[in-house]
């Protein structure tokens, strides 16, 4: 995938802004209409996606740690900033609704600890693997719960946070792309084994299976996070996991080749593609709906 990291560079400078730029004094508009319930639910969703936002933070400081080339880790600290400016923007937007991180379920808060104890390390292991991935939940925000959101409450003040997040997202996912791709070649180049040895050093047997158990690991917190997030979420838990929403989902997460051509040789890659489904599949079935959907192509 042929990318102008130069002219990325000077996209993403351009395109930096502050939360204290916005009038947070603004009341929420509509909100007359919501039911407490439908408050809470808006702002518990609003808060998971900021805890979101931050563990993408740390996949971006890691890249830009690991990043071999001087654009791509000014590119990548960019990152870093917009993934906090975007959390710190949705839990101001969360605090309208009356709802502060510590009404999320314990389950999800500690999801996000584990999460951000692994992504503070500089390991290498972890930041090929997130790198490989992050296309997968920038895609799912994008995608997913963010117009989700959109569509439930229409207020001013969200709608310009969203489309500032937006047009930040759009620079992410072509730079997820680049380095997805980038990633892949050496796979292609050097075969499974010789691109693991390539970017992580040859390793163990059981540092091996040590990273495969871990990976499991944090599969199973995951699903175990997302699962509480359904009692409290109601009506939008019903609505993110509609048919028709999952399918323009995976419909973008089956056309991630033809953006990164290389990406089905990246094993990492492709655990994260099953891991995720595994989990949509779960979260299907939660909501009464055809886990079979998650098979989609």
């Amino acid at each position: 995938m042929n990318l102008d990291l130069d002219h990325m560079l000077a996209q993403t400078e351009k395109g930096q802004w502050s939360v204290d730029e916005l009038d947070w004094s603004a009341p929420l508009a509509g909100a007359g209409s919501l039911s407490t319930g439908e408050r809470r639910e808006a702002g518990l969703a609003l808060l998971f996606t900021a805890g979101l936002e931050r563990q993408a933070a740390r996949i971006f400081r890691l890249a830009a740690h690991f990043a071999d080339d001087e654009r791509a880790r000014a590119i990548y600290g960019h990152f870093d900033v917009d993934e906090l400016r975007h959390a710190e923007a949705e839990i101001r937007l969360a605090r309208r609704y009356g709802v502060t991180w510590n009404d999320l379920p314990l389950p999800t808060r500690a999801m996000f600890k584990a999460m951000s104890a692994d992504l503070e390390r500089n390991d290498r292991g972890v930041h090929e693997f997130s790198a490989a991935t992050i296309v997968l939940f920038e895609l799912a925000l994008d995608g997913i719960l963010i117009p989700t959101l959109k569509e439930s409450v229409r207020d001013p003040l969200q709608d310009e946070v969203f489309k500032r997040i937006d047009q930040d997202e759009a620079r992410h996912l072509a730079m997820d792309y680049w380095l997805l791709d980038r990633k892949g070649q050496i796979f292609q180049a050097a075969g499974r084994d010789g691109g693991l040895d390539h970017l992580l050093g040859r390793r163990s047997l059981p540092r091996r299976i040590l990273g495969r158990a871990q990976l499991a690991a944090g599969f199973s917190v995951t699903l175990m996070a997302f699962a509480a997030m359904k009692p409290v979420m109601g009506s939008l838990h019903r609505k993110v996991t509609e048919p028709a929403v999952v399918r323009r989902y995976l419909a973008r997460v089956n056309a991630i080749p033809r953006r990164a051509q290389a990406a089905l040789a990246h094993p990492m890659f492709r655990s994260g593609l099953a891991g995720q489904r595994y989990i949509l599949g779960a979260l299907l079935a939660a909501a009464g709906r055809s886990p079979r959907l998650a098979a989609y192509a």
